[in-house]
């Protein structure tokens, strides 16, 4: 069998970890992001990880995350961490890892610097989160036109993720197409050369799982639901705009309610940004859901956190709004033995099998209702807040289906035994961390395999291969050529200065004239050496360089270095110094 290539991680704290330090579950990108991060120190085959930092309070979460599981567990274990400074020199010419995997989209920087090394230099891995921002869609289009290649990947963490990423790509295309003329019948294939897999996001079933008999009363009796009140349970951000509309929640309990004449115990655990919009919230329950009753907890309180789950009959989630990918909540409660209730909407009909686990509930969008919103977006008359608030009202979600599946589950318990059971079953057999972890590693191995074969195929190299620079920026000295009054090339001679010896010194020693020196050498007796040459050419150094095992373009940055500050000279207008 094949070893798991070295794999290295974008990582930063905003991807992993809340504001404030801590991962309080209602953030679904940061919790997922600190779940997987969590789960693959822990059951990760790897022996070195490296990981590439984007600052070094980053690095210090990185470390502290590392000490507390991965050391633990396996000790033999390596970690490198390679901060921002360190980046280029840590991926070429000899890439410290073989995949780049980060908790977003592939980075086309990467894909574009990677034609620094070669194509095949190294691959790239992403996962989809949120992605209706006009940032999220620009790096959808950069799959179609960055310099990706067959086995770079986008991890997507649902089938209609993945087909949303084909409509979007493939639009993009057909206008590309159409623009330069060019004749195509995309159908339905990915007009990207990204690969796109889905993998789903995972479940930690220990942490989530039914409570013991004792841990219900006593959940229970925390959160005020009494004996014969059925507990209703909803996860999540306090948020009609950004989140899930509530008036589905609670016109389908109040339906249920009548129906049955069963006592409804309606618990909203999670946080509003703004204490209007949690007003609003109860506003709302007290209008539409008049015949139950309703309690509004803080999701992030500590005593809060295991309580709602432990005490709850059934979870619903009626999501409507386009921010949302997967449904961890949703994964959660089926975690922890609840049937479930949810919107038929994207990632959530991966989850839930209907009739088996929970039900789904119907939704729809008019034709033409949200028709100028993403424009409006674009040129900034609409702000993202009110984008979304624009899409979720335009979003229904059947609240007839709400009120007779909430029914059904108030009336037979035994149907809530079996259904959340059947849950918990489907979340241990498909959505562990650990299966998670494996698909990716599988995946990266993969990728790696692939990967390693295209270099070995690609007997020419790349047009774009060598010291001229990504395509989509050449290096300066090509893309400012026009600049100066002319470039030195090799044969170029340059001449001593009176007294540059004498001056080295000084200017190494001045922040003025020493600005900037990571790519230059800055050993003194190798510069003197190097000034003692001349009259010689710009050849003449590089040999020199090479001798003293400092490479190409870090010598010639040392001799544009010297002419700069006058210690060596060139000839300008046929005139010598």
């Amino acid at each position: 069998m094949a070893m798991q290539p070295v794999v290295a991680l974008v990582y930063d704290d905003d991807a992993y970890v809340e504001a404030g330090g801590v991962a309080q579950g209602l953030m679904g990108r940061q919790v997922a992001g600190r779940s997987f991060l969590e789960a693959l120190l822990r059951d990760g085959s790897f022996s070195e990880l490296v990981a590439l930092v984007r600052s070094r309070a980053s690095a210090a979460s990185l470390l502290k995350l590392w000490r507390d599981h991965s050391a633990v567990s396996s000790p033999s274990r390596t970690l490198r961490l390679i901060e921002r400074d360190q980046l280029y020199g840590s991926l070429f010419p000899e890439p410290a890892a073989t995949v780049i995997h980060a908790p977003q989209p592939p980075d086309p920087a990467f894909a574009w610097a990677r034609q620094q090394a070669g194509p095949h230099a190294f691959a790239l891995s992403g996962v989809t989160h949120t992605l209706c921002s006009p940032e999220a869609l620009a790096l959808l289009q950069s799959l179609v036109t960055a310099p990706f290649e067959p086995y770079d990947t986008l991890v997507c963490t649902s089938r209609a993720v993945a087909d949303m990423i084909r409509e979007v790509t493939g639009n993009y295309a057909d206008y590309l197409n159409d623009r330069f003329n060019v004749k195509s019948d995309r159908g339905r294939s990915c007009p990207n050369r990204v690969r796109l897999e889905t993998i789903p996001l995972g479940v930690d079933v220990d942490r989530f799982r039914p409570p013991l008999a004792a841990e219900r009363a006593s959940a229970r009796k925390h959160l005020g639901v009494e004996d014969d009140e059925v507990a209703i349970l909803y996860v999540g951000r306090l948020s009609h705009h950004a989140k899930a509309h509530p008036f589905p929640i609670f016109r389908g309990a109040s339906e249920a309610a009548l129906a049955t004449g069963r006592r409804i115990h309606l618990i909203l655990a999670g946080w509003a940004a703004h204490p209007a919009v949690e007003q609003a919230f109860k506003d709302g329950a007290r209008v539409f859901a008049a015949e139950v009753k309703t309690s509004i907890v803080d999701g992030r309180a500590p005593q809060n956190r295991r309580s709602v789950w432990e005490a709850a009959d059934v979870f619903v989630s009626p999501s409507d709004n386009i921010q949302e990918t997967f449904g961890l909540a949703v994964l959660e409660a089926m975690a922890s033995g609840l049937p479930v209730v949810a919107s038929d909407w994207d990632g959530y009909r991966d989850l839930v099998e209907h009739g088996k686990t929970g039900f789904l509930v119907p939704t729809a969008m008019v034709a033409a209702s949200t028709a100028t919103a993403t424009a409006r977006l674009l040129i900034g008359e609409l702000d993202y807040d009110h984008f979304l608030a624009e899409c979720s009202q335009a979003t229904t979600v059947d609240v007839s289906a709400m009120a007779a599946a909430l029914s059904k589950l108030l009336d037979d318990p035994e149907l809530r035994r079996r259904m959340g059971a059947a849950g918990r079953d489907r979340a241990i057999k498909l959505f562990t961390w650990r299966s998670v972890i494996s698909a990716f590693e599988e995946l990266w191995l993969n990728q790696e395999s692939e990967r390693s074969a295209q270099a070995r195929a690609s007997a020419a190299p790349s047009r774009w291969l060598g010291r001229d620079g990504p395509a989509a920026y050449p290096s300066p000295e090509l893309t400012f050529a026009g600049y100066p009054t002319r470039c030195l090339d090799g044969t170029d001679r340059l001449f001593p200065v009176p007294g540059n010896a004498e001056r080295l010194a000084i200017l190494l020693a001045m922040p003025l004239t020493h600005h900037a020196p990571g790519r230059r050498v800055v050993n003194t007796e190798l510069l003197r050496r190097a000034l003692a040459l001349a009259p010689c050419s710009i050849d003449d150094l590089d040999r020199y360089w090479s001798q003293h095992g400092v490479e190409h373009g870090v010598g010639r940055s040392s001799v544009a270095w010297m002419l700069k500050y006058d210690l060596l000279r060139a000839v300008f207008e046929n005139s010598r110094p």
